[in-house]
């Protein structure tokens, strides 16, 4: 294992006018997790210090931002499902945040629909004593579903572990179909080049018998092996 970071993972509206969007809000601790993603290592010195605890500051992904059509230093509205109980009745808890920058992991899932915010403010905001998971970053990745299951038969209560290959289905079935399709054509790449160099061997020898058979006729030695 190369590094452990806890967080917070909630789900919210994050509405910007009279555009509003789903979002997967993740409370994280800046200091904490570069160590387990390459996004947030990417942004170790330029944007996660920007999370400060009590400022309610949040990083969006390049697609959600753009959605909600906002950048650096505008101001959204988070929505938490938790609500609160008011005179006028039970209301959900709004919360305005300040956008401190926005991110790109690569991955299209990510970019339209993750928030980040620092664990303590979500921690307020959602109402929480603490964090509700812990990411773990392995040295090597293709391991992850062996450190699960171990997790799972020494761990103990209610907890959902969830590894890289569950957690990514599809596009971890695709990457397999993708292997296993290059495996077949490369195959019969293979297959037909090697049909066509011993039929083009095959073919220039039966052309060849009738030169070899009027040679021998007059008096050439068959070649010694």
């Amino acid at each position: 294992m190369i590094g452990a970071a806890p967080f917070i993972g909630a789900q919210g509206l994050l509405a910007r006018g009279e555009t509003m969007q789903g979002a997967i809000v993740r409370g994280i601790d800046p200091a904490l997790e570069p160590n387990v993603t390459d996004v947030a290592a990417e942004m170790r010195d330029t944007l996660l210090p920007k999370l400060v605890p009590g400022e309610f500051g949040i990083l969006l992904g390049s697609d959600l931002a753009r959605k909600l059509g906002v950048g650096e230093g505008d101001q959204v509205t988070l929505i938490a499902p938790s609500s609160q109980v008011t005179p006028a009745g039970v209301v959900p808890r709004l919360k305005q945040m300040t956008v401190v920058g926005t991110f790109s992991s690569g991955h299209y899932e990510y970019d339209s629909a993750l928030a980040m915010l620092h664990m303590d403010d979500a921690a307020r905001i959602f109402r929480l004593e603490g964090p509700t998971g812990i990411r773990l970053k392995l040295r090597d990745l293709h391991q992850a579903r062996q450190v699960t299951d171990q997790l799972a038969g020494s761990l103990s209560g209610h907890l959902l572990l969830l590894d890289w290959t569950r957690q990514n289905r599809t596009w971890f079935a695709a990457v397999q179909l993708e292997k296993r399709m290059m495996f077949i054509i490369l195959t019969l790449i293979v297959a037909v080049a090697a049909f066509n160099l011993v039929s083009t061997l095959v073919m220039t020898v039966q052309d060849k018998r009738a030169d070899i058979a009027i040679l021998r006729t007059l008096g050439r030695a068959r070649p010694a092996s």
